[in-house]
């Protein structure tokens, strides 16, 4: 099985902008868009913060533009995703549960919700109690399958910048704890922090990956028989880096993150399957 999963894009209207701001966002975000949508793979997720602003009209233009392509996406909720709307009328424009999981033969995919609704002033995550209670439930139904987790915000203490103020879920060791109640392991992949890293923590691996107007890049996820590899795909455009030091600074509630391509520890990883161990 193999996975494409793309960082936070932050997909804007820019209703504020220049016209020569408008043209190169509009480029820039094309040309991402394409170049992951042409990567084979069973699943194309985004990792949350697939808007900017999480209005009504970003969603209908993403989406009119993903609809264009026969890939399956799947969205994962985003704080900037969940600032405008209620996360209901997000499921009703993009036809997509907020949380889900996906059982395949290679292994089990669970996708989170760690985001508030319409709260701009407090962007850090938490999950309610009755995802909680739906997420142990599918970690003990896994058996001794691989898990693959898919969440915006980080665990809190694992990736890097994921002990600072809203840069994680709460409470802090909530998830963590639930995590390492299962003994075969698993993987956690996030967003939200802007910057890759990758940390292992007993036999969890926790898996960041930078934002896209940071690092125009996608991870590749590829789940073979005993193993699962992970990789690092850049994305490549004459006048891709220019066009977005054109407009990405003047995006409100944007700022680039200092290091965010991380070391080359942080971009590729292989892990022995945990069934493959028994």
């Amino acid at each position: 099985m193999r996975l494409a999963l793309l960082g936070d894009y932050h997909y804007s209207s820019m209703s504020y902008g220049t016209e020569e701001m408008k043209a190169a966002r509009v480029r820039v975000y094309e040309h991402m868009l394409k170049t992951f949508l042409e990567e084979e793979a069973d699943f194309h997720i985004s990792i949350g913060d697939l808007t900017h602003e999480g209005t009504a009209q970003e969603f209908r233009s993403i989406f009119s533009i993903l609809s264009r392509s026969e890939r399956n996406f799947i969205h994962v909720l985003g704080n900037h995703d969940t600032y405008s709307i209620p996360k209901h009328e997000i499921s009703t424009l993009t036809g997509q549960d907020r949380y889900r999981a996906i059982d395949t033969p290679h292994a089990k995919l669970v996708f989170l919700d760690t985001t508030q609704e319409m709260n701009r002033e407090d962007w850090g995550g938490e999950l309610d109690g009755e995802q909680v209670a739906w997420l142990k439930e599918q970690l003990a139904d896994s058996h001794k399958k691989q898990v693959l987790l898919f969440g915006h915000h980080p665990v809190f203490d694992t990736t890097a910048r994921s002990t600072l103020d809203k840069l994680y879920v709460r409470p802090q060791d909530e998830l963590k704890s639930i995590f390492n109640s299962r003994p075969e392991g698993g993987i956690y992949f996030c967003g939200h922090n802007h910057i890759n890293s990758i940390v292992k923590q007993g036999k969890w691996h926790y898996v960041q990956t930078a934002a896209c107007l940071d690092v125009p890049a996608y991870r590749v996820i590829e789940v073979r028989e005993g193993e699962v590899a992970i990789t690092h795909h850049p994305i490549q455009g004459a006048s891709l880096a220019d066009d977005i030091q054109s407009f990405c600074c003047d995006m409100p509630g944007f700022g680039p993150v200092a290091g965010a391509l991380g070391e080359e520890s942080d971009l590729i990883l292989s892990i022995q399957l945990a069934s493959a161990a028994q």
